[in-house]
């Protein structure tokens, strides 16, 4: 059993590799009709400050509350549970 599920493993981690070199070349082209520019961001405006700072900043700080204040104690009151029985 160990042997086939080490097998499987091993087969689906050579079909990510090779999805992704195939794929690589597809996937880094910018489509038509698309701006681009090669400038680097200028926090100018309220909207650039608010979308490259603060929400990047939110979203990490929500996780790190998220993980001290509900996945950690879930995980502790779980242990607990496993050591009573």
């Amino acid at each position: 059993m160990e042997q086939m599920i080490r097998k499987t493993s091993f087969n689906v981690i050579l079909l990510a590799a090779l999805i992704a070199m195939t794929c690589q070349h597809a996937l880094g082209q910018i489509p038509t009709g698309t701006p681009r520019t090669d400038e680097p961001v200028r926090l100018n405006t309220t909207a650039d400050i608010i979308i490259y700072l603060v929400l990047p900043l939110t979203v990490i700080v929500l996780g790190i509350f998220w993980w001290f204040f509900y996945k950690k104690p879930k995980n502790e009151r779980e242990k607990e549970k496993a050591d009573k029985n």
